[in-house]
């Protein structure tokens, strides 16, 4: 890949000796950025203002730093390493928020399969995802600087 050339769908991510890592991680950044969109915590006001604040704050960068990932720049794997880490400072600050990770539905399989996704894309298990890749990532991104 050209080091100046940044594409938003960049072909390379769709071969096969691309890394996995890099196309998982870049898809997941991409999810966190927008998936907030499509679902309602049961939270109270307060605490749904502020992750609204986060997401809102949030959005931008990830899809930034999700895309620059699968053009594998290293400063994007910075910017997704620093985020993820404040999402779980965030966390551990207001632990009340880990309950709108949780779907709750009348079809049990739903709520854990809903939860799991929520889970993955938007909450902690998606921040411990891209910091156990996160070494990885910088050594493709490190090799592909050379």
């Amino acid at each position: 890949m050209d080091k100046k050339e940044f594409k938003i769908f960049p072909v390379v991510r769709m071969y096969a000796e691309f890394p996995w890592q890099i196309w998982a991680v870049g898809w997941l950044a991409i999810f966190k950025a927008i998936l907030w969109l499509a679902y309602e915590p049961n939270l109270p006001e307060p605490i749904l203002r502020l992750l609204a604040y986060k997401f809102t704050l949030g959005m931008f960068p990830l899809l930034l730093f999700g895309i620059g990932v699968w053009n594998l720049r290293r400063w994007a794997v910075w910017g997704l390493i620093f985020l993820a880490v404040a999402d779980l400072i965030f966390l551990i600050v207001s632990p009340q928020i880990f309950s709108g990770f949780l779907v709750h539905s009348e079809v049990f399989i739903y709520s854990v399969l809903l939860s799991a996704i929520v889970l993955l894309c938007n909450g902690p298990l998606g921040d411990i995802f891209i910091l156990i890749a996160a070494p990885i990532m910088l050594k493709i991104t490190k090799t592909n600087q050379d």
